[in-house]
């Protein structure tokens, strides 16, 4: 069963894995927020969707919702003394992606339809929804422990004596896309005017209409405009893993194998072909504490002197590296019981 102990010892060894992902398919992560666009020529319907303009503000009344296209997320970091919008995908993006995956596949079916939490104000089904998660944990075949340890729980109970909450031993880091040249946006394959919002990944409008279920034909008022990244960016994800397990490089194999299948994608609209990314480069590296005791998966780790030059714990603890061509020997280690 999943072990509430794990950190009884203290922080004894950090895991970090580097990934440079690629956007195979273009990838929608919306912001909830809208831009606003406007035609040359408004009149004419032979070049509607021509000359496009955008402005990163609301559309003046009356202009009606076609002329408002969704968002993507974006937020602002500080260079050379100025703050700047950039855009970038969510650590919690990719974290919901991985651990939606996890669940769907290492926890057991009977478990996992009843995972999903309740309405705060529904108290009957809160409690039930305890009472089979206490189950789940209790369960040394149920796989929910690789969840909680890993990527936490957040639950509150009645009873002092019992804490359900966990921090989870994960940390997800992402860097913005790294075009450093404005980049406009592309409608219909061609380059627009107006630079609106941070500039540094490369977009495009997409139109999309839904098809009404009974007359196959395009639903009223389904029709909508989103920004989405092209494909071709790229983008880097930092993995922290405190007091790494043998299991832990197991869901990474995991992970890695489907990313390059395309059966875990990212973002939004998945089901229409979107989020699919490549693992383009990846490292594994790992520091631990020299006086605990040896772990028989340390074995498939080299040691590596000066890792990280500068890093905290380059001069605290051994480092390690592990070849990626190895990582998928740790698949065996989920059979296991953590």
């Amino acid at each position: 069963m999943y072990n509430p102990e794990i950190f009884a010892s203290g922080v004894y060894g950090v895991l970090k894995a580097h990934w440079k992902l690629r956007c195979e398919t273009p990838l929608a992560i919306r912001n909830g927020k809208s831009i606003f666009y406007q035609t040359g020529d408004e009149k004419s319907k032979k070049t509607r969707g021509m000359q496009v303009r955008f402005a990163w503000k609301q559309p003046p009344p009356g202009s009606g919702t076609e002329h408002t296209v969704a968002a993507l997320h974006y937020g602002y970091q500080v260079r050379d003394g100025k703050l700047e919008q950039m855009h970038f995908v969510p650590p919690s993006s990719v974290r919901g992606s991985l651990r939606a995956w996890t669940i769907n596949h290492l926890v057991r079916p009977d478990y996992r339809s009843k995972m999903s939490p309740p309405r705060k104000e529904k108290e009957a089904e809160t409690e039930a929804y305890l009472n089979n998660l206490r189950q789940a944990l209790a369960d040394d075949d149920s796989g929910y422990h690789w969840i909680a340890s890993l990527f936490g729980l957040a639950l509150e109970t009645r009873l002092e004596e019992e804490n359900l909450s966990n921090a989870g031993r994960l940390r997800i880091e992402t860097t913005p896309f790294t075009n450093a040249k404005a980049q406009p946006i592309s409608v219909n394959g061609v380059l627009e005017d107006g630079l609106a919002g941070p500039g540094n990944a490369r977009r495009q409008m997409t139109v999309r209409n839904p098809l009404d279920r009974i007359t196959h034909a395009s639903k009223e008022g389904g029709l909508h405009h989103f920004l989405e990244f092209s494909r071709g960016e790229t983008f880097n994800v930092c993995f922290t893993v405190l007091n790494p397990q043998g299991s832990d490089l197991g869901l990474f194999s995991l992970w890695r194998r489907e990313i390059d299948d395309g059966m875990l994608r990212l973002g939004a609209l998945s089901s229409i072909g979107r989020g699919r990314v490549s693992i383009t480069e990846q490292s594994y590296q790992l520091w631990m504490n020299p006086n605990i005791q040896k772990l028989d998966w340390l074995e498939s780790f080299e040691t590596a002197e000066n890792l990280v030059p500068g890093d905290a714990l380059a001069d605290l603890w051994t480092a390690y590296q592990l070849a990626p061509d190895v990582l998928d020997s740790f698949v065996s280690y989920l059979q296991e019981k953590a």
